[in-house]
């Protein structure tokens, strides 16, 4: 082979290499890859990659009294507000995002 088809190979191959880099440098930037994008952000990189994503989360409780709170709890991207310390504890609803923002109601059976 030719000396300019070996340097036309090399450039070749080191452009992949960059597009390739590049591409996964900007998913991890844009949190596609939450558990490297948190790593990279915070120190004890190695220990918190080993930490699973949490699909369960309280986004916001609310005391209505002593006893009885309102809770929004988000379980795998589903919304749902909760009724609990009362004698039982209910579902008042789910709620789904709309395409502005404002949640619509979905009342269980």
């Amino acid at each position: 082979m030719s000396i300019y088809l070996n340097a036309a190979l090399m450039l070749v191959v080191t452009l992949a290499a960059f597009v390739v880099l590049a591409a996964l440098w900007q998913a991890v930037r844009q949190g596609g890859f939450r558990a490297l994008s948190a790593a990279f952000r915070r120190p004890a990189t190695l220990a918190r990659l080993r930490v699973p994503l949490r699909r369960l989360r309280v986004e916001e409780v609310c005391q209505l009294d002593a006893r009885r709170r309102l809770s929004l709890v988000t379980c795998d991207g589903q919304a749902l507000l909760l009724l609990t310390g009362g004698p039982t504890d209910l579902v008042v609803c789910r709620l789904s995002s709309g395409t502005l923002g404002a949640p619509e109601l979905e009342l269980p059976l």
